[in-house]
């Protein structure tokens, strides 16, 4: 049966790459109405690379569909290879990008904020890598698998004046020590920016569980929105393409900063057509400053 599943998951990700679908199709149930006066934020693991669940090419219809309809103010994606940002800036045109790679490798991969470039200036961003060098380009813990970074982009809305920043992340996936010492690194930054008196929202696959050392060295800094929402999923976000579905405890998060209401949190684990959109499934956030 697994075999099966792979091989039609495969030949439906063919169709999409070929353009076989029909666009009515291309829709999620069930979108959470955006509270007013809300500030929607998502976050999601796009995966980086084909396999045997579906093409990049054939997912990102999928993905873009997704986030059109969930419409978020700021979203922050991990595993965003330079294919990945090419694909996401030319499809949802409404977006602009503060990103950075990694490091210099031709599969580098980025942890970039979009935005809504009409409806927000952006009036600080920057990346640090998560080393004890976090300045230097390219730098890692002697025993990170890869270097990791965090970006972040200050948003002004263009009408109202408010101001939040949105920071995005991926840590280890190895080691939770490092994973740790990555986060005490985060926590630095993070702590600037809350001194600037902005709200501070922070988006990524973090590698660890609810209650695991990272987690927990991360929330005396900020909150998770998840426990904070009135309205709340519960259940796993890596869904490994819907074979973790069973699984309750999530591996990527939203975290905000005292003071933030949460009016929904949303875990992104539909199909659209029978297809799964990434690993991972997408977070959705709507919160209010």
């Amino acid at each position: 049966m697994y075999i099966i599943n792979q091989l039609t998951a495969l030949i439906l990700s063919i169709l999409f790459t070929m353009g076989s679908y029909a666009p009515e199709s291309l829709s999620i149930e069930n979108v959470p109405e955006k509270p007013a006066d809300s500030v929607r934020v998502v976050s999601f693991n796009v995966r980086c690379k084909d396999d045997t669940f579906g093409s990049v090419k054939g997912r990102s219809q999928l993905i873009c569909a997704a986030l059109e309809q969930y419409a978020p103010d700021s979203f922050g994606v991990q595993e965003a290879t330079a294919q990945w940002i090419e694909i996401l800036s030319e499809n949802l045109t409404d977006y602009a990008c503060i990103s950075q790679m990694r490091d210099g490798k031709e599969s580098s991969e980025a942890s970039a904020v979009f935005y809504l470039k009409d409806k927000y200036t952006v009036i600080d961003s920057g990346t640090i890598w998560l080393s004890d060098t976090p300045e230097e380009f390219g730098s890692k813990f002697a025993l990170s698998f890869c270097p990791r970074i965090a970006t972040w982009a200050t948003l002004e809305n263009k009408e109202t004046g408010e101001i939040y920043t949105h920071v995005n992340t991926h840590l280890d996936h190895v080691l939770e020590s490092v994973r740790v010492e990555q986060i005490k690194v985060l926590k630095v930054k993070i702590e600037e920016l809350k001194a600037k008196g902005y709200p501070v929202v922070c988006t990524g696959d973090f590698n660890t569980k609810e209650g695991a050392d990272a987690y927990n060295e991360m929330k005396p800094c900020l909150n998770d929105s998840k426990y904070l929402a009135k309205n709340s999923d519960d259940g796993a976000t890596f869904i490994n393409y819907g074979k973790n579905l069973s699984e309750t405890r999530p591996i990527d998060f939203i975290f905000v900063s005292d003071g933030i209401q949460v009016e929904t949190y949303k875990i992104i684990d539909e199909k659209i057509g029978k297809m799964y959109l990434s690993d991972h499934a997408a977070l959705c956030a709507d919160v209010i400053f």
